[in-house]
């Protein structure tokens, strides 16, 4: 089996870096032919991670978290390429959901021997992500972690940053179009799951399934800051959606916008701006699962 593997150096503060050689020594180990090749920055990743796709190996092994495997997928060849996963990030979102172990062995052994799945591709204005996708409170506390929180992993990031973001927070207007309606609320935030979590396990669309064709929609209409931080916890079960002011959705298509611009992040990275339409690609990606 002929693999390239790609990584980010800072993924999970460093952790793909460090462990880079051992997956390369325990891959050859097993019998394949390894091509090796670390990103200079974000852009150079999703350029290698497309080249590399289009190249006839027989999978492209991306080490590191959510983030690199989303700017892995920017422009991967849906068409030709195969994708498999050595998670080494702060969260790993998407290999939970899919079953990949954080174990570096042990993911490779799914490399080299699991079972090819294919999966929806999400888009935010024809950006593509795999996991989730938010506005409002949601993508303010992405962007308060990704700036500030260098000195904490995994779901503690979000949780001191939600912390830190909602003293100051306010409601936010938006009109929300659908394929049946058009409507105007005030939210405190909206996320668009491909899968059920982000975050490092926050469950905020738990019913959300990766193959079915379907994005699920999980709006936190306004509410007070006490009301919503007594809520927040509750998303890591997925009891959320219990709440009067949550309503979850189901569909192909959402369309957000509002007058002032909001970021949009999507598996913890700033993906695009409001207006934003989320939709599903035509194409699927192949993906290396146990």
């Amino acid at each position: 089996m002929h693999l390239k593997v790609i990584y980010n150096p800072t993924a999970g503060r460093g952790r793909a870096r460090r462990n880079v050689r051992e997956i390369e020594e325990y891959l050859r180990a097993r019998g394949s032919r390894v091509d090796c090749e670390p990103s200079t920055g974000p852009d150079d990743l999703v350029r290698i991670a497309a080249e590399s796709s289009r190249a006839g190996y027989d999978r492209v092994v991306v080490c590191g978290g959510d983030g690199t495997l989303n700017l892995a997928i920017r422009e991967f060849d849906l068409a030709k390429g195969t994708l498999a996963l050595v998670p080494t990030g702060s969260g790993d979102d998407f290999a939970k959901v899919m079953g990949i172990p954080r174990n570096v062995r042990k993911a490779c052994d799914v490399v080299i021997g699991g079972t090819v799945r294919e999966v929806d591709v999400a888009l935010a204005n024809d950006l593509r992500y795999l996991g989730v996708a938010g506005l409002g409170f949601d993508s303010e506390v992405a962007d308060f972690a990704n700036r500030n929180v260098k000195f904490l992993r995994g779901s503690a990031v979000y949780l001191y940053a939600i912390l830190r973001v909602l003293p100051r927070f306010t409601p936010r207007p938006v009109t929300l179009r659908t394929d049946s309606a058009t409507r105007q609320e005030s939210i405190m935030f909206a996320a668009v799951g491909n899968t059920r979590q982000y975050g490092g396990g926050i469950r905020i669309t738990p019913d959300a399934i990766v193959d079915d064709g379907l994005l699920d929609l999980c709006i936190v209409h306004e509410t007070t800051r006490t009301e919503l931080l007594k809520t927040l916890p509750k998303a890591y079960t997925g009891a959320h959606v219990k709440s009067s002011f949550v309503e979850m959705g189901r569909g192909r298509a959402f369309h957000f916008s509002s007058e002032t611009p909001m970021a949009v992040y999507a598996d913890g990275e700033p993906l695009t701006r409001t207006p934003v339409s989320f939709g599903l690609c035509e194409s699927r990606l192949r993906v290396v699962v146990p």
